[in-house]
Order: structure tokens, then sequence, then C-alpha cells
């Protein structure tokens, strides 16, 4: 029981992902306001994960997690980039999604 413990913070402190990106999730793109005039808005989707996990966790990886989870349901609408729609709290976040012309 000590040793699932000390994994578990172990765990919770080193920051793991456990979130997968998509195949249709890896043709999505993380943009910026600046590279989407000429695209299509499809909308905001919106992502979460766990902030907290006994301990604050690493917040590159809440970022990347965030980013993984936004890029797959972006993926559900056609879209082919995503633009930050807000900064993250407390595990959450809000992206706009966006399909561009192929350049």
């Amino acid at each position: 029981m000590r040793q699932l413990i000390s994994l578990s913070i172990a765990l919770a402190v080193t920051g793991c992902t456990w979130v997968d990106l998509t195949e249709s999730g890896d043709k999505v793109e993380v943009g910026y306001a600046g590279n989407i005039q000429q695209c299509e808005h499809l909308g905001v989707v919106s992502a979460r994960t766990q902030s907290k996990m006994l301990l604050e966790r690493d917040e590159a990886t809440v970022q990347d997690e965030l980013h993984t989870l936004a890029r797959n349901n972006a993926a559900t609408l056609g879209a082919t980039n995503i633009v930050l729609h807000g900064l993250p709290k407390d595990g959450v976040q809000a992206f706009a999604a966006y399909r561009c012309p192929n350049v």
C-alpha cells in the first residue's frame, strides 16, 4: 500500500500526461490570431484537464494537455487550426476553431 501511495505522489509531482493526440487531432495546428485571416471560424471548443492531483500539477504539462484535448475536439468540427480564446483557469481553457485553406 505504501508503494502505491508513493508511486501516486511521484506521478503527480512529475506532471505525467495521460492525454493522447488522436489521428485527426494531429492534423489540427495551434496557431495565433495573426495567421487565421483567410480562415473560416467554426466555433469555440473547450478543453478540461486536472490542474491538481494531490499537489498542483506542472503548468507546462497542464497547458500541453489542454492543447492536445482542444486539437482533438476541434478535429471533430473539421477544423485545421485552433487559437487561444482565453486564459486557462483551473484546468479549463477555450480555443477558437478554424478551417483554413491549404497553403
